[in-house]
């Protein structure tokens, strides 16, 4: 549907709905030379003049294209005899801003809640833990105890124990989708407490990082999950969250994001003395 804000200087600022109601209005103006239309999405007045050259098919019975001069948008000075001119003059300028912010405003709509899990990290690949704990055992030449034999895989299949998930408020509109009422949890499974762990909420729009975030989270523990809100709001395309780090003392754990392993050994990838 097409849409126009409308005025010649008699009657205020009126809204049309289409070219036809449009054509009518012109039809039956009393001052042409004065009329100027607003076209939706554009961002300025245009003289009746400039409107026909933007739609040559737009034609009106009563008025012709050269009955109508081409003129530069400029307010002309009118000279206010008393305050009712002033007054008239104020509210028609308060009308116009109105319709013009209604006619732009950004309309949400609210769509389905959006739910996701924090994926795999590139550099944790799935490994077969009870090769593992054979090759570290003929290494050290001695059979590993039982406590060693579970810290060595919780190190190394962390990702299944430890899941990271964000939920948030989602609205659409035509500049595209706001994320609100943010949520991420933490859920430990190790059987041990988490000393701590950095969280990365990042925002995406056209395939680019539009924004990101960092939360730093303290003691953890496998009780319960942890749930942390996210103040304000973020839009764009899509959102993801990802752990930047994690440290976990009581079963020799440290893992980074931006590691391949801890002190190159890529056997036991994780483990660490902190």
């Amino acid at each position: 549907m097409d849409k126009y804000l409308v005025t010649d200087g008699t009657g205020g600022v009126k809204e049309m709905q289409s070219q036809d109601e449009l054509r009518s209005w012109i039809s039956s103006s009393e001052n042409p030379e004065q009329i100027r239309i607003w076209i939706y999405n554009s961002n300025e007045w245009v003289t009746y003049s400039s409107f026909r050259k933007q739609f040559p098919g737009f034609s009106v019975n009563d008025l012709s294209k050269d009955s109508l001069p081409e003129e530069k948008l400029l307010a002309r000075p009118v000279k206010q005899k008393h305050g009712l001119k002033k007054f008239l003059l104020a509210a028609v300028s308060v009308a116009t801003i109105l319709l013009v912010y209604n006619f732009t405003r950004i309309k949400w709509q609210k769509a389905a809640a959006l739910s996701i899990m924090a994926e795999r990290p590139a550099n944790v690949p799935v490994m077969d833990i009870d090769s593992l704990l054979n090759y570290l055992e003929i290494v050290r030449g001695q059979k590993l105890d039982r406590i060693t034999r579970t810290n060595v895989r919780i190190r190394n299949s962390w990702p299944d124990l430890i899941q990271l998930q964000l939920t948030s408020n989602r609205d659409t509109s035509n500049a595209g989708t706001r994320f609100s009422g943010i949520e991420f949890s933490i859920d430990n499974s190790t059987g041990y407490k988490l000393d701590k762990a950095i969280v990365k909420l990042v925002c995406w729009k056209n395939h680019e990082v539009n924004k990101e975030d960092t939360f730093h989270l303290n003691n953890i523990s496998y009780a319960a999950a942890m749930k942390r809100k996210v103040k304000g709001s973020y839009r764009g395309d899509s959102l993801t969250v990802l752990f930047q780090s994690i440290t976990g003392k009581a079963f020799n754990f440290c893992y980074s994001a931006d590691k391949q392993s801890n002190y190159g050994n890529n056997n036991d990838r994780w483990f660490c003395r902190e």
